[in-house]
C-alpha cells in the first residue's frame, strides 16, 4: 500500500489527510483518476448549507410563509417577480459532497487563495473593485434577491448586488460572430419544456467561479431554471449549473441551488425588490497581481 496525501479545506483551515491506495502501475490509472488522486480537495461545507436536508422550525417555516404573501404568475414559464437564495453558500461542492474536479493547477492556486484568507490577508476579484461578478458567482452568491423582467425576444437577470444585469437572448443559438469577451459573459437561452436553459461563454480573465477558484476563456456555464412548489405549497426556484472548463477541471460538473419566491420585498423594500446598492463609496480593496490585499 502505498500512501499519498490530499487536503480538506474547512472552515476552521486546511487538514492534511494521508489515504492509502493499491499500488499500481502508471498504465493501469486512467488520466481522471490520478487528477482524482493527486487533486482531492475537500471544501467541508457548514451544515443545514444548500439543498443538503435541514429541519425547519415552526419558526423558521412561518418565516419562509411569510415571503409569498401575493403567489408567483402561474405560467411555469414566467418567472417575473423577486427570488431570493434559501440557505445559500458560495463554494462547488456537488449534490454528492464532492468538491470540483481540479485539475492539478487550479488545485494549487485554490489552495494558495484559501491560505491567504486564513492567514488575515483579503482575498479579492473583480467584485472587490466594483466589477461584475461574474457568472455562475453571481447566480449562487447568497444575501441579494433577483429579479426576473420579460422584454420582447429577451428575459433580464436583475441582481440587487452591484447592479449586475444579466441579458439572456431568446432568439439566438450562439453569440454572434465577434461578440467580445465581458465579465458576465454572454447568455443564449431556450426553454426545455418548462425549465429556462441559459448557456453563457466569453467569458473575460478577471472573474472567478466562486471567492477562490479561477477559470479559463472556454468556460462555458449552463443554467436550468425550474419552478416548483413545496409540500407546504409555497414557490421555488431549483436551478442546477453546469460547468465546463477543461484549462481547470478535468471533467464537467455540476452544482444545484435552491430560490425562494419573495414577493413581500416589493412591498417592504421598493424598487420592486431590490434596494440601491452603492459599491464604488469607500472601496479599500485594491488587489494585487494575486488578487489579495495585504491586511495591515
Amino acid at each position: 500500500m502505498k500512501p499519498w496525501l490530499g487536503i480538506a479545506v474547512s472552515g476552521a483551515g486546511l487538514v492534511l489527510m494521508h489515504t492509502a491506495s493499491a499500488q499500481q502501475s502508471p498504465a493501469a490509472v486512467s488520466f481522471e483518476q490520478q487528477q482524482a488522486i493527486n487533486n482531492k480537495i475537500k471544501r467541508i461545507a457548514p451544515v443545514g448549507l444548500g439543498d443538503r436536508p435541514i429541519q425547519q422550525t415552526p419558526a423558521q417555516l412561518a418565516q419562509r410563509r411569510s415571503w409569498e404573501p401575493t403567489p408567483p404568475p402561474a405560467d411555469p414559464r414566467d418567472f417575473s417577480g423577486t427570488w431570493a437564495m434559501i440557505n445559500g453558500h458560495l463554494d462547488l461542492i456537488q449534490d454528492d459532497g464532492n468538491q470540483a474536479p481540479f485539475t492539478a493547477a487550479e488545485a494549487e492556486s485554490t489552495k494558495r487563495l484559501i491560505a491567504a484568507e486564513e492567514s488575515g490577508n483579503v482575498v479579492t476579484d473583480a467584485p472587490s473593485q466594483c466589477f461584475p461578478h461574474g457568472t455562475p458567482r453571481l447566480t449562487i452568491t447568497p444575501g441579494y434577491p433577483i429579479r426576473f423582467a420579460y422584454l420582447p425576444g429577451t428575459i433580464l437577470m436583475l441582481h440587487e448586488v452591484a447592479h449586475n444585469v444579466r441579458t439572456i437572448h431568446m432568439n439566438q443559438a450562439e453569440p454572434p460572430k465577434g461578440t467580445p469577451r465581458t465579465f458576465l459573459g454572454y447568455s443564449t437561452g431556450r426553454w426545455e419544456g418548462n425549465t429556462l436553459a441559459v448557456t453563457t461563454s466569453l467569458f473575460n480573465k478577471n472573474t472567478r467561479i466562486d471567492s477562490v477558484t479561477s477559470h479559463g476563456p472556454r468556460l462555458k456555464v449552463v443554467e436550468r431554471f425550474t419552478k416548483e412548489k413545496t409540500p407546504e405549497g409555497l414557490t421555488n426556484m431549483a436551478v442546477q449549473i453546469t460547468i465546463n472548463d477543461p484549462d481547470h477541471f478535468y471533467k464537467e460538473f455540476s452544482i444545484s441551488r435552491k430560490l425562494g419566491f419573495r414577493s413581500e420585498l416589493e412591498k417592504s423594500v421598493g424598487s420592486d425588490g431590490i434596494t440601491e446598492y452603492s459599491c464604488e463609496e469607500n472601496n479599500r480593496n485594491v488587489p494585487n497581481e494575486q488578487g489579495i490585499v495585504t491586511a495591515k
